[in-house]
């Protein structure tokens, strides 16, 4: 069983035990080890404040809770029948082959989900009262990940539970997918760029395809500069994973691009060329709470 439990079904003590061990380790490896081991460059343009990390670490129990009880009512509707989990180990080259392809999906569902529950949020009234805290973060760390109230919490880990009635899923696909997510959710607010080498399978793929030729990100996966502006910019950048929805839906900062490409250019200060169209910005979408 090992220190943290069963992988599955070990209830909601175990499911707790398990997202606090990934999460804490995670944001301190990114925030605290990653930047004294290798040379990172950041993409905020202030530094976080006195007590920011602490502040944030704390305020992610709370959904971290949310997110155990959401597991934990999972495995109670597989006991019951009526989902699509299945279990077995281990499985044969066909569902492996599955299962690679389950994760790509979920990702496009984890996506949708969060694009659209995202601009949910910050419909005002949801906005101030709910979502704002999330904002107050904006020079945001890794410990930002999950530092939002429980109430968004709910609405952020449902579709953990949508996704059981939408395809197939191994009961322990299902929970290492959703454990991973942490990781990518803390990631994304780590203050400093990890694209091109984004864990995702779309990202390697994207490395192996050649798209992130020359260390330069592929234009369809998201970079960690794009949710780090959505904290200074709060109309713009609602997506997780992939840019196509922001591209759609035209909530992507017109910024964004150039800033990236002086990122990953060598062009001195990306951080200075976002910042020369900053006052327009704000004069336009509203400064970041």
């Amino acid at each position: 069983m090992g220190l943290l439990g069963p992988l599955y079904g070990g209830g909601f003590w175990v499911a707790f035990r398990q997202l606090v061990t990934v999460y804490y380790t995670a944001g301190f490896v990114l925030h605290f080890v990653v930047p004294r081991l290798f040379t990172v460059k950041s993409v905020q343009q202030r530094k976080p404040r006195p007590g920011q990390v602490a502040q944030e670490a704390l305020h992610s129990i709370g959904p971290l809770l949310v997110k155990a009880g959401v597991w934990t009512l999972v495995e109670e509707l597989h006991r019951r029948g009526g989902t699509k989990l299945y279990d077995g180990w281990p499985p044969s080259p066909k569902q492996a082959l599955y299962m690679l392809v389950t994760i790509v999906a979920l990702d496009y569902l984890h996506d949708a989900w969060f694009y659209w529950t995202h601009r949910l949020l910050h419909w005002k009234p949801l906005y101030v009262h709910i979502h704002l805290p999330h904002h107050r973060s904006t020079a945001p760390t890794a410990f930002c990940g999950y530092s939002f109230h429980p109430a968004e919490a709910l609405l952020v880990f449902a579709n953990e539970v949508l996704v059981c009635y939408l395809l197939p899923i191994h009961v322990g696909l299902h929970r290492a997918y959703h454990l991973f997510t942490t990781i990518i959710h803390e990631g994304g607010h780590a203050g400093y760029e990890i694209a091109p080498f984004v864990p995702t399978l779309e990202g390697l793929i994207a490395l192996l395809l050649g798209a992130a030729s020359g260390q330069r990100p592929c234009a369809a996966l998201n970079t960690v500069r794009h949710h780090d502006m959505h904290h200074r910019y709060p109309r713009s950048h609602f997506s997780l994973y992939m840019t196509h929805w922001d591209w759609l839906c035209g909530t992507e900062h017109p910024d964004y691009r150039r800033a990236v490409q002086a990122h990953f250019g060598g062009e001195p200060g990306a951080a200075a060329a976002e910042a020369a169209t900053r006052a327009a910005v704000d004069a336009r979408e509203g400064k970041a709470a």
